[in-house]
């Protein structure tokens, strides 16, 4: 009990606690990351329930508080944070006392919207009414500092809910970690699954996993994978089994460093340890192939996917159809295509574009041309991608008036032309000598609020010293060294 009092106190000393009457019920949720749930109900579902809410609380004799909690908790699960917590106002205002397990729905729905500062004061209010926060509590509000990303914080929070008696379980050094991996700070995680087991927690496979792919995911550094197979190692040291989870992280770590026969030697090892490749396994192996141009052993793959009746996803076509049409096998890609649509899988735009690049680069514009215009017909979207492929078909082609009329197309379909279409434009008007026409669209390109980058200044300062129009290329290329764009 006198833990409890120490901690009731130190909660008290956080600054500006706001009372929960000051949040608007009408306060948009945009932290819809922090639940694991279903889909969410419609809105007469969610107007039912309020009305189920409202009877109860205009009752004579109202219901306990056990009934109210459980219309709270679906609105909560289902990310309806404001209205929940407009509720639990009325029912603040008639009188009656909520329960814990309110008040960490409560906490559950501030941290969702982000309001860190409530969520504290709805602490405070545990405390007041003499109720012990649990573990549930305390991690909520560890997950909610890591999503507002008061990573700091968070570790402060929980060092001081140690000191005064509290204990966390298995699930809170999950989060912990997890937080600490997605906000970029892998070695803190690696420090606190260092420290669980003396506090009586036994690191679980979860958290190894959550470390190993964030090793695995920092492919700036090549170290990072020997740091990602120290982790396994001491995951098998201290008995904890490797799962398909484990196997896949890693093989996609050596496949991002282009050591794809390491990823394959784990692969061919994943069965002798009694773990079976799932379809994401051999969607990064297909991958892994595919960019280091072993097409053949991608293909066997993908021939082995069916033979253990594993259902391909559109991820698996679209990486296989990538890596055909990149290394020139058209026809194969074709009819992968329209296996994919057999099988019901149905082509997005990532799939076409990797025609679209192949047409293109084999000089085949006329036909990205037709297929572009049938993917729109078959309503699809074409991205921002897409254009610029087509785009730079068409200005290596030498068909400038037809890549205007798709650049036009853009601004007419919704979409900003990014630095690589307005440079992949400029270099065309540059290749057929019209660096003046590229100047406009230079201008033009910053107009519309759209920096050039190093690429762009290089091809039309280089466009136009070959015309002789020194004065403008010298003077572009001040710009660009007071951009910090010219390496020294």
């Amino acid at each position: 009990m006198l833990y409890a009092t120490r901690f009731r106190y130190s909660v008290r000393q956080i600054p500006n606690l706001v009372p929960l009457s000051t949040l608007p019920p009408s306060c948009s949720c945009s932290w819809t990351s922090l639940h694991f749930h279903s889909e969410p109900p419609s809105l007469r579902q969610v107007d039912e329930a309020v009305d189920s809410f409202t009877r109860m609380l205009s009752m004579r004799r109202p219901p306990s508080i056990i009934q109210f909690t459980k219309i709270l908790g679906s609105l909560a699960k289902t990310n309806h944070f404001p209205t929940a917590i407009s509720l639990f106002q009325q029912l603040q205002a008639r009188g009656i006392a909520p329960n814990l397990f309110t008040l960490n729905i409560l906490i559950n729905c501030c941290c969702g919207m982000g309001r860190m500062t409530l969520a504290f004061s709805v602490l405070a209010k545990i405390f007041r009414m003499d109720y012990q926060p649990n573990t549930v509590t305390l991690t909520t509000i560890l997950k909610g500092l890591y999503l507002c990303g008061s990573v700091e914080k968070a570790v402060r929070f929980h060092d001081r809910v140690l000191a005064h008696g509290f204990h966390f379980n298995q699930v809170t050094y999950g989060t912990l970690i997890n937080g600490l991996c997605k906000t970029g700070h892998t070695s803190a995680a690696i420090q606190m699954l260092r420290k669980i087991p003396r506090y009586g927690i036994a690191p679980n496979v979860f958290m190894y996993n959550t470390i190993i792919d964030s090793l695995c995911k920092d492919t700036l550094e090549r170290s990072k994978m020997q740091d990602a197979k120290s982790v396994l190692a001491v995951m098998a040291k201290h008995g904890v089994k490797p799962d398909v989870v484990t196997y896949t992280s890693l093989m996609d770590g050596y496949c991002l460093v282009n050591q794809v026969n390491k990823a394959k030697y784990l692969f061919n090892t994943m069965a002798e340890n009694k773990v079976f490749p799932n379809v994401q396994s051999y969607n990064i192996m297909i991958n892994g192939f595919c960019k280091s141009k072993m097409i053949d052993d991608a293909l066997n793959l993908f021939e082995e996917m069916r033979r253990k009746n594993l259902v391909p996803n559109t991820i698996t076509f679209s990486i296989l159809i990538d890596g055909l049409c990149k290394s020139g096998r058209i026809s194969c890609a074709s009819l992968l295509l329209v296996e994919m649509h057999d099988k019901g899988q149905p082509a997005n735009i990532i799939t076409y574009s990797s025609f679209l690049d192949a047409l293109c680069k084999n000089h085949h514009v006329d036909k990205a041309l037709v297929l572009f215009n049938t993917i729109k017909d078959q309503g699809i979207r074409p991205n921002i991608w897409s254009y610029n492929i087509l785009i730079d078909g068409l200005c290596k082609s030498g068909r400038l008036k037809n890549a205007k009329e798709i650049f036009q197309d853009l601004s007419i379909e919704g979409y900003h032309p990014d630095v690589w279409t307005y440079t992949i434009m400029i270099n065309g008007l540059c290749k057929e000598g019209l660096p003046h026409e590229a100047l406009a669209f230079l201008s033009k390109m910053e107009d519309n609020g759209c920096l050039p980058n190093a690429v762009t200044y290089e091809i039309i300062i280089r466009a136009l010293f070959e015309k002789g129009e020194n004065d403008i290329a010298e003077k572009l290329l001040r710009e660009m060294i007071s951009r910090g764009l010219l390496q020294g």
